[in-house]
């Protein structure tokens, strides 16, 4: 039974299901209807999806059965307790060294496992590494990078990922190995030390502030350009960046787990009967769950009493929104402003053309979104077709006066996240600073935008 969802990420949305027959608790992940419309990258989903339901060991969650039903592709897996290490970046901001080096060495025993069986992971990021409150670690979607890259052109394959720091490599059309997955583990943990990915500005700098030289040798070497800069293997990685930890005997132990996963090795076949006929555009939605081994139901909207909620970070709905143009004509391609937030980043709002980066010096304009009632905003998520503009956020209840408040600014990235606040209020405004250049004039333009809070 479909109970909760978990996440939103670039790839699809995660909820926690039961198998009513095998009374056991797992994951299952719902593609975006755009990769799920793709023949090509579905055959190539189950192909690497097969090869990575052979992989398990600590430091993973265990990729269980994959499929494709009435447009909708998915995946189950092991349910990995815990929460995202975006939602703690987002909720707490960076990791002390020994905890951040915790985490990836754990994240690289999963790789290792995974890189011994010939399986790459290739999208290791914050959003698929989930920590339980023990602090253990375990890297999810396993099999999905590989698919996305093997499907589409390099460029256009780090854009589906939302990868924020990929390697060369995946960028430029060059061979894919073992050494790719070190970069991205050790952008992992760069993030995780600074609490920015290594591509924002004065990353950099800030690496040599939060971490001992030796360990911030061991990452830098890992994010060489050149593959053969780095370190050959995760085993290798893992080795270099161990010594930072204050005592050997501050790593979480997991001899215990293991056995556990080993559990998983044989997958019932009742839990591809029960994923296989339950996955429907209702998944998607969430107005279906799982109700038994041969059918659906719909979802009973009350919390059930013995699974309270937790205070987590969360995709907030938007109950609307409205193009925000105060210093203009009080309109700005409104028609399409439901685009920004439709779930498709194919589709987008685009402000009006004006034929000038810097807008003809006007103030701004952006959309205003409305939460419904008063949240605590924590972060937001962006995608882009056309990034480099600048735009700020102002989060309130008086949506007259977001335009004074407008403080922090960003630079759009084709796809990023970044934490604000915490700050309370009904609205949230995405207010654009400048434009870019696009294929039909100067114009900011939002394919995708997500409030991240409670």
């Amino acid at each position: 039974m479909l109970e909760t969802e978990l996440g939103r990420g670039a790839t699809g949305v995660v909820w926690v299901a039961t198998d009513d027959v095998l009374k056991r608790t797992v994951a299952v992940k719902v593609l975006r209807p755009t990769l799920a419309d793709d023949p090509r990258f579905l055959d190539l989903l189950m192909r690497h999806a097969g090869a990575a339901a052979g992989v398990s060991g600590a430091g993973l969650a265990r990729l269980l059965d994959s499929g494709a039903e009435r447009g909708v592709s998915f995946l189950v897996r092991e349910h990995a307790a815990g929460e995202s290490l975006r939602d703690i970046l987002l909720r707490e901001g960076r990791l002390e060294p020994d905890e951040a080096v915790h985490v990836v060495v754990q994240v690289l025993e999963g790789l290792s496992a995974a890189h011994a069986a010939g399986v790459l992971h290739l999208d290791i990021a914050p959003e698929n590494v989930i920590r339980s409150s023990s602090g253990e670690a375990r890297l999810t979607d396993l099999g999905i990078g590989a698919a996305v890259s093997a499907a589409y052109p390099p460029t256009e394959a780090v854009a589906v990922l939302g990868v924020a720091a990929p390697a060369p490599e995946q960028a430029d059309g060059r061979t894919l190995d073992a050494r790719t997955d070190v970069f991205l583990a050790a952008a992992l943990l760069f993030e995780l030390l600074t609490g920015q990915p290594p591509t924002a500005e004065g990353s950099s700098d800030q690496l040599d502030t939060v971490a001992a030289p030796e360990l911030v040798n061991a990452v830098r070497r890992a994010l060489a350009s050149d593959p053969d800069g780095r370190y050959a293997d995760a085993d290798a990685f893992a080795q270099a960046i161990r010594p930072s930890l204050e005592r050997a005997d501050q790593q979480p132990k997991h001899e215990g787990d293991r056995g556990g996963l080993r559990a998983w090795l044989v997958v019932p076949a009742a839990v591809a009967v029960v994923a296989g006929i339950a996955v429907s555009a209702g998944l998607w939605l969430g107005r279906l769950e799982l109700g038994g081994p041969l059918g659906l139901r719909a979802t009973d909207p009350s919390p059930s009493p013995s699974r309270p909620t937790m205070s987590r970070i969360v995709v907030l709905p938007i109950a609307g929104a409205s193009a925000h143009d105060p210093f203009g004509d009080g309109a700005e391609n409104d028609g399409s402003v439901p685009f920004a937030f439709d779930g498709d980043v194919s589709t987008s709002w685009r402000s009006e053309n004006y034929f000038d980066p810097t807008m003809n010096n006007k103030p701004g304009v952006g959309i205003l979104f409305d939460l419904g009632t008063t949240h605590t905003v924590a972060g937001f998520r962006l995608e882009t077709a056309y990034p480099g503009y600048g735009f700020g956020l102002a989060v309130g209840d008086d949506p007259n006066g977001l335009v004074s408040s407008v403080s922090t600014s960003f630079t759009a990235e084709a796809s990023m996240r970044a934490a604000i606040g915490p700050t309370q209020g009904r609205y949230v405004l995405l207010w654009a600073t400048s434009v870019v250049d696009t294929d039909d004039g100067d114009r900011a333009v939002v394919g995708e935008f997500e409030v991240l809070g409670r």
